[in-house]
């Protein structure tokens, strides 16, 4: 099978729009001369493009079938299973039953071998064995007894290898149903604008064709930056400032993901990009420093292309974005938070968008064909 350069740059796209993002709250820093910033450079002095009109790609846009639609509401609907009581049968495997149970050994209880309300799912072996199937074709209300022998090898010296007997009465049974795709099920999910099943399934193929193009759109920037970072020629290193911005954004931003994982800074990068245990702080810079390329390159084409943010588009995007950020102005937004990395942010949107309307696509090789030509 083919292997592509992507996952590296897909590792760096993964983290450029949290980045991105995450760089507007720095505050105060809108210079235009400030190295660390797109504004502050000429990027025609940094890099000389690759061709970018017709970057050649490979991806594939995927069609939701009915049998797949299907296929996938079968799965939602596996998600939202049900306990239902069961009052006219014996238990049966795969039943879940409440009990109450007693453990004896020689007539005496034995330490943890009693509990009341307990619940248990018959052929789950959560307990040793013939309790479970010793239940099966037993009604509610029932006591039993089980008459068992612990195994040899069992933690508690105690009960290791033990013959003991125990009391069982059988409060409920109840199963797991999957719901069927009716016109109250699917009105009874709060999605606007579904009111009946046919609906419901119109709205989900709708998710799964957005899902499906972002996918697709996505696989192609992925490929496109890697394409342009390849191929495009540096003639001096991105500005040590810019490196440092996005040093510290990135460090930033990846420290709070940690934290989601409930790891630190190092133990993420350690698990998450295999970096070495004193590595992983170059390792940061180093993406800081290949996203500083990919930023300027997408500035040269911005510049070529009049992909730039024009002042209206700017003025009506940062009061969007100031409303979104709970502030009460434009004014205190710029104040408290970073504008000209939202721009860059805009900016850099706009180019992907471009890159993918232009670059050419074809169907990925088979893995009959990639065999052949290794």
């Amino acid at each position: 099978m083919k292997t592509r350069s992507s996952h590296r740059s897909r590792a760096v796209l993964a983290v450029i729009t949290a980045a991105m993002l995450a760089l507007t709250a720095c505050g105060g820093k809108n210079s235009a001369k400030d190295p660390a910033y797109l504004s502050g450079i000429n990027p025609d002095d940094y890099v000389t493009l690759a061709e970018y009109q017709s970057i050649p790609v490979e991806a594939e846009q995927y069609e939701i079938t009915d049998e797949y639609l299907t296929s996938y509401i079968e799965y939602l609907l596996s998600m939202n299973t049900e306990q239902v009581e069961v009052t006219d049968r014996p238990v049966q495997t795969g039943d879940t039953v409440n009990i109450d149970y007693v453990g004896t050994k020689d007539g005496v209880a034995f330490d943890g071998g009693t509990a009341q309300g307990a619940s248990l799912t018959i052929g789950s072996g959560q307990f040793i064995d013939g309790f479970e199937d010793g239940l099966i074709g037993h009604e509610i209300g029932e006591t039993v007894e089980l008459p068992l022998t612990f195994p040899e090898e069992y933690h508690s010296e105690e009960l290791a290898g033990a013959d003991v007997i125990f009391t069982v009465t059988i409060n409920g049974i109840s199963v797991y149903s999957t719901p069927e795709l009716t016109d109250e099920w699917a009105a009874a999910q709060g999605i606007d604008g579904v009111t009946n099943s046919e609906e419901y399934r119109r709205t989900v193929k709708a998710d799964l064709e957005d899902q499906a193009r972002e996918s697709f759109e996505s696989d192609i920037e992925e490929q496109a930056v890697t394409y342009l970072t390849d191929n495009s020629t540096f003639q001096q290193d991105p500005p040590t400032e810019m490196v440092d911005r996005l040093t510290e954004s990135f460090t930033n931003t990846i420290t709070q993901y940690a934290a989601m994982y409930g790891t630190d800074l190092a133990g993420f990068m350690q698990t998450y990009y295999g970096s070495a245990e004193d590595g992983y702080e170059q390792d940061i810079r180093d993406m800081a420093a290949e996203t500083a390329k990919q930023y300027i390159i997408f500035q040269a084409i911005a510049n070529r292309e009049n992909l730039n943010i024009s002042e209206t588009e700017w003025n009506t995007a940062l009061s969007t974005r100031a409303a979104e950020a709970g502030y009460s102005s434009v004014k205190e937004y710029e104040e408290n938070e970073d504008a000209e990395a939202y721009r860059e942010y805009l900016m850099v949107q706009n180019v992907l968008e471009y890159l993918v309307q232009h670059a050419v696509v074809s169907a990925p090789a088979n893995e009959t064909d990639d065999s052949a030509e290794e």
